[in-house]
Formats: structure tokens, sequence, C-alpha cells
């Protein structure tokens, strides 16, 4: 009975390791992209002008989404005011999706913490990897601004 608690333990701890090791690996695989990437990005989303975020955006999603919809949404994001500084970016996770021509393709999401005229804000935004160029997939803002 021994033998077996020592080996389920050594199991969890090499699962668990193995883990964090795997998440480190897919993390320092886009830090040096990614955040120059957003840090370039956010500030031009965070004009709110549909236009713009548009341009940032991969096509599969502008195939989803109107530009009504689109128009809608900027203006209710707006309600956090202006980018003041865009804080600590954290790798959250990588996944696949299909691309327009049903390839399958990183997406690589990260946490962003920003200040925004209205306060602080958690951005959580996913990035379509097409070959070292990102494509906006998803973005999230959670603002006390926002609550109804």
């Amino acid at each position: 009975m021994k033998k077996f608690i020592v080996y389920v333990v050594c199991v969890f701890v090499t699962g668990f390791s193995a883990y964090f090791v795997y998440d480190a690996v897919l993390s320092s695989r886009y830090a040096g992209t990614v955040g120059p990437y957003i840090q370039r990005v956010l500030p031009e989303i965070s004009t709110w002008n549909p236009n713009i975020a548009r341009q940032y955006m991969a096509p599969e999603i502008l195939k989803t989404v109107t530009a009504a919809d689109l128009d809608h949404l900027m203006e209710a994001l707006s309600k956090i005011g202006s980018l003041q500084k865009i804080g600590k970016m954290s790798f959250k996770s990588q996944s696949e999706v299909d691309d327009v021509e049903f390839e399958k393709r990183p997406l690589i999401t990260y946490e962003v913490d920003a200040q925004y005229s209205t306060g602080d804000t958690k951005i959580t935004i996913s990035l379509l990897d097409r070959n070292g160029s990102y494509e906006l997939y998803h973005f999230n803002f959670q603002s006390k601004a926002l609550a109804p």
C-alpha cells in the first residue's frame, strides 16, 4: 500500500510539473511577438472607432459581426473612457481554430491589466496566429464602468 501511495504521488507531481513546463514553453514562444502587438493594437482599439477595430479583426470574425453590431459594441465599450496605461500581460492559453481556408491556426489568448480613465480594466484578448502575424479574434473588457 505504501508503494502505491508513493507511485500515485509521483505520477501526480510529474503530471503537474509537465503542465507548468508546457505552459511556460507556450508562453515563451509568443512573448516576444504578442506583447508588442498588444501594445500597438490596444491603444488603437481603445479609440472605440469601429472602423479602426475592423482593420485588426480576423476575416472569420468579420463575416459573423455586422457593422451595426460592431458600432453598438464600440459605443458601449466607450463608457470605459480613454486608455491611460497598459499593465501586466499574462499568457492564458493556446487552442486551435479553423481559418477562412479551413486550416488549423493557433489561437493565442492573453489577459491584460489596463488602466482607463474610469478605472482598472481586465481585458481578455484572443489573437489568431497567421505564422507570426496576428489578427484580433476575440476580446472582452471587464470594468466597473460597464456594470449596469
